[in-house]
């Protein structure tokens, strides 16, 4: 447990680190519009990852239940692994298909060759076909509990990826249809190594799957799928939203704000992960103990340094970025997506105990309930104030999540204690 703690903790710090350190390089030797096409390819791919719809979370669970048979544990790959190609082979081919109306409608292009940024968004298409294949991998190593091999893989292959995209930048062409090969072909080397790596450890020829099965999975799977769906889609819609309502130069400003405001937000998840199975133990009998340890770690871990980034926004884009424009637009969104994060910090206090007591309900209503009132707002207010209405259209849905938590702790779960006391 104490390793795999460890690598998790090591591998979201390796990952936030280059992000943060090779944002500021991308974004000096691309050209604004560019930069903004990888910018958008790269929110596409987080939105993409809608069609995993909670398998990411059944893959390690049902590997773990197979667990000492390794015929069983190589008939669970097997399954999944088809679902996540059949998935992954679906999109590929309807973004082929949709490459034309991205590039000639939903950007708004100043500068840039339609068939260069055709090729480059279809390359993007290319790389989410890998990158999703490659989470049965993931979920593989995950459920076997050798999360050490999950974090040394990602870790390894996106400095190999950043590395290539960086020589491809310098050496050949400063374009997005640079970084878009270089990663793309990082990803298909990362697919096959890891592949290789977990066929030793599995039969070669599995027992035969059927239709019956996969469907059966898929059904098993539609309550959950539909909650993990609404909460990606509610952390996408400023991506999604922005690049038809303001320029793709200022769009990939916004983005590289973004992307470190979210770097706070990847130091919630050890926390929670850490004490979860101890609040699954406690809290249905009445204990505290790790409700109130967990309050103290997301005060100290989560929001007081969000806080404290917010107050010195203007501060650190200058120190890590050095560039006046984005500094001078993008303090304003910064310090609202922080001040989100530590809204959302406190919310998981909340939504923890939601997930304890099984209210996936009230959780599909809230995310629901976001994607209305973000979607709004964001639409009505960006002809307006630009790029500052992604990060209040954050802080708002934050703001959102937060009061319907306050309304689960004193109002929901008195009557859910009742109701099952009385049952």
């Amino acid at each position: 447990m104490f390793r795999n703690a460890a690598f998790n903790y090591g591998g979201i710090i390796c990952r936030a680190a280059l992000s943060i350190l090779l944002i500021p390089v991308y974004v000096k030797y691309l050209p604004s519009g560019q930069w903004g096409v990888v910018a958008f390819c790269m929110t596409l791919q987080g939105f993409l990852t809608l069609v995993d719809a909670g398998l990411a979370q059944i893959v390690p669970r049902d590997i773990a239940r197979a667990g000492a048979s390794a015929k069983l544990c190589a008939h669970t790959f097997a399954k999944f692994s088809r679902i996540y190609l059949f998935l992954a082979g679906l999109v590929l081919g309807l973004g082929q298909i949709a490459v034309p109306w991205l590039a000639s409608t939903w950007l708004k292009l100043d500068s840039i060759e339609p068939s260069d940024l055709e090729f480059t968004l279809r390359l993007a298409f290319v790389l989410f076909f890998f990158q999703f294949w490659n989470t049965v991998h993931l979920g593989y190593w995950n459920g076997t509990q050798e999360q050490h091999r999950s974090n040394i893989s990602q870790v390894v292959f996106a400095s190999l990826k950043h590395g290539g995209a960086l020589l491809m930048l310098l050496c050949w062409s400063p374009s997005a249809k640079s970084y878009l090969i270089a990663f793309s072909a990082g990803a298909a080397i990362e697919w096959v190594c890891n592949r290789k790596l977990i066929a030793t450890d599995l039969p070669q020829h599995p027992s035969r799957l059927t239709f019956s099965e996969l469907y059966a999975t898929a059904r098993s799977t539609a309550t959950l799928s539909l909650g993990v769906v609404l909460g990606i889609l509610v952390s996408q819609l400023d991506k999604l939203l922005l690049p038809g309502m303001v320029s793709i130069d200022n769009y990939g400003r916004y983005a590289a704000v973004a992307g470190l405001g979210l770097a706070f937000l990847q130091f919630q998840s050890p926390v929670v992960s850490a004490l979860y199975p101890r609040l699954a133990k406690e809290l249905p009998v009445g204990e505290t103990k790790s409700l109130h340890t967990l309050v103290l770690a997301v005060i100290a871990t989560n929001i007081l340094p969000c806080l404290i980034a917010a107050a010195a926004a203007g501060w650190l884009l200058h120190l890590w970025i050095r560039s006046p424009i984005i500094v001078s637009m993008g303090t304003l969104p910064l310090q609202l997506i922080l001040l989100s994060i530590a809204a959302n910090s406190a919310y998981q206090i909340f939504y923890q105990q939601i997930l304890v007591f099984g209210d996936g309900r009230y959780v599909m209503c809230i995310n629901a309930c976001n994607i209305i009132v973000v979607t709004v707002f964001i639409t009505l207010a960006a002809p307006h104030i630009g790029i500052v209405a992604g990060g209040a259209g954050w802080l708002l849905g934050a703001c959102v999540q937060l009061i319907a938590g306050l309304i689960w702790v004193f109002v929901r779960k008195p009557r859910m204690i009742v109701a099952k006391a009385i049952n």
